[in-house]
């Protein structure tokens, strides 16, 4: 499902070229679900960015769903996420002069999806929010806009769900609540999901976990969430 080899990232700062990925092998089968934290800066969401081809590696091999994302042009990467990736983001990302349900919508009609609008109700439906798909995001409280942002993710049926803090922006309660929600939406697919989160409670229930640290990452679970010794997973 997921496959990199000696993944670096190199990106220029004002004081010259900062390593943010050092040399990072990673190998995820289908429906797996892990979590990676790490401190600030750590390089979490470029990795994702990575993953779901966002962002570019310096050097190395990506990848995902059978497809090696290096030699794929912008556009041909665009295709690739609009059918096997959904994203979640810690700032939502809504489109405020769209409802809920246009903005779920939206990467089914991108696709050609003549029931966009349809589907996009049921999904809102899913996660909660059947009574509030025509509200815009301003009318909606921050705990529902992530979930009509979970919805959208979804839209597509993803083989891959990519989670960047998708709590981040939350209380606790309402946080709470949106990860049962993400769980629980994960469990009914099987898609693979990958969590970047500052929440260690958070993070433990996922199978396999991860740290990133000074541009390497480090496995700290075992695949049936056994600990076991930590072990780098770079060159």
């Amino acid at each position: 499902m997921i496959d990199l080899k000696d993944v670096h990232l190199i990106l220029k700062g004002p004081s010259g070229p900062v390593a943010i990925l050092c040399g990072i092998d990673l190998a995820v089968e289908a429906g797996t679900v892990m979590s990676v934290v790490g401190p600030s800066g750590s390089g979490k969401s470029s990795l994702l960015a990575i993953i779901g081809g966002i962002e570019r590696p310096t050097r190395g091999r990506v990848v995902v769903c059978g497809r090696e994302l290096n030699g794929l042009s912008e556009d041909e990467l665009a295709r690739f996420r609009r059918r096997h990736i959904g994203i979640l983001f810690q700032a939502f990302h809504l489109v405020p002069s769209m409802t809920a349900r246009e903005n779920v919508a939206l990467p089914m009609e991108l696709l050609g999806r003549p029931d966009a609008q349809a589907r996009a109700a049921e999904l809102l439906a899913e996660v909660g929010l059947a009574h509030r798909m025509d509200h815009f995001p301003a009318q909606l409280s921050g705990g529902e806009q992530q979930r009509v942002a979970l919805a959208r993710a979804l839209a597509n049926e993803p083989d891959i769900l990519l989670a960047d803090e998708p709590t981040g922006n939350l209380d606790q309660a309402t946080g709470r609540a949106v990860a049962e929600l993400l769980f629980a939406v994960q469990a009914r697919r099987g898609a693979t999901l990958l969590l970047v989160t500052h929440d260690l409670e958070l993070a433990a229930r996922c199978r396999r976990r991860f740290r990133l640290d000074g541009g390497r990452l480090v496995e700290t679970t075992a695949h049936t969430g056994a600990l076991k010794p930590e072990r780098t997973l770079a060159r």
